[in-house]
């Protein structure tokens, strides 16, 4: 759900190389997960896209047909938003003064905005600001990998690996120096390198999204820390479980792309637990 955790996947792409490419073509990150004669895939996704992005190649196509259960890493219909805005999503006088300084140049052109979001904490407001950016650019929210994924699942079981209360409590708890960090980030970072995270992901080019996603000049320790490495020990134990709990149903997990690659990514956490993965992104399925 953070805009600078996608935008951190950055390298710098032409416009027109990314607008090229069609969807049936793109190759995000993805793997088949075996484990006691159970089988699950796992899809690398993003939080926006447009319209192009879908359908998705055959062989994550397929695997979404055929699988019997969606396992997102939160779904947003059993959250009471409104109670956790009003809990977690308020800035105090002290972060004001210092998220406006920040955001001075961002908000002369972007009035409007600027005020709509001018009570919420600093995390959200880098949040809305890389939403608004990324809408500027063509790419909506609603238009994400996993809101397409979860709208398609008709009767499908849908579980979730989190809960959007804990990622609220989560980013809540990012120190002040972080949440200036992720406001600055998102209000000034190239065009460019945010249409980059995008070419990226479609280009499923795993080593390079970790080396971008681990360069200390653009992620904090924290970020890493407790938004990624933390938080993939927690989803591959998850995982784990609901295998066992699910046997004999086939499972279609769909998480952010940074929690694929790089130090403490999923794949290899699984793997420490026994299961077999295939990079189906790699043509090993």
């Amino acid at each position: 759900m953070l805009n600078r955790l996608l935008k951190a996947f950055s390298a710098l792409v032409c416009v027109a190389s990314l607008q090229v490419i069609a969807a049936p073509s793109d190759n995000p990150v993805f793997y088949q997960v075996n484990y006691q004669g159970e089988q699950a895939y796992l899809l690398g996704s993003v939080h926006v896209g447009k319209a192009d992005f879908y359908p998705l190649n055959a062989k994550i196509e397929q695997a979404f047909a055929d699988s019997d259960a969606l396992v997102i890493e939160a779904d947003v219909t059993k959250a009471d938003v409104g109670s956790l805005l009003a809990k977690h999503g308020q800035i105090t006088p002290s972060q004001k003064a210092k998220t406006d300084k920040i955001l001075q140049g961002y908000c002369q052109p972007q009035m409007q905005l600027c005020q709509a979001i001018s009570g919420f904490a600093p995390w959200l407001q880098a949040s809305q600001i890389g939403l608004l950016r990324f809408a500027q650019l063509g790419f909506q929210a609603e238009q994400g990998v996993d809101l397409t994924l979860v709208a398609r699942n008709g009767d499908k079981d849908l579980i979730e690996l989190e809960s959007v209360e804990f990622q609220f409590e989560l980013i809540s708890s990012f120190s002040e120096q972080t949440q200036y960090k992720m406001v600055e980030e998102a209000a000034y970072v190239e065009d460019v390198e945010m249409l980059a995270l995008i070419a990226a992901w479609r280009k499923g080019d795993d080593k390079q999204l970790a080396k971008l996603m681990e360069d200390p000049q653009a992620v904090t320790n924290e970020l890493l820390d407790k938004l990624l490495w933390q938080r993939n020990h927690t989803m591959a134990a998850k995982i784990k479980q609901l295998m066992i709990e699910h046997k004999g149903k086939q499972l279609f997990i769909v998480v952010g792309a940074g929690h694929l690659v790089g130090q403490q990514a999923i794949p290899g956490l699984l793997n420490t637990k026994g299961m077999q993965l295939k990079a189906c992104h790699r043509n090993e399925c």
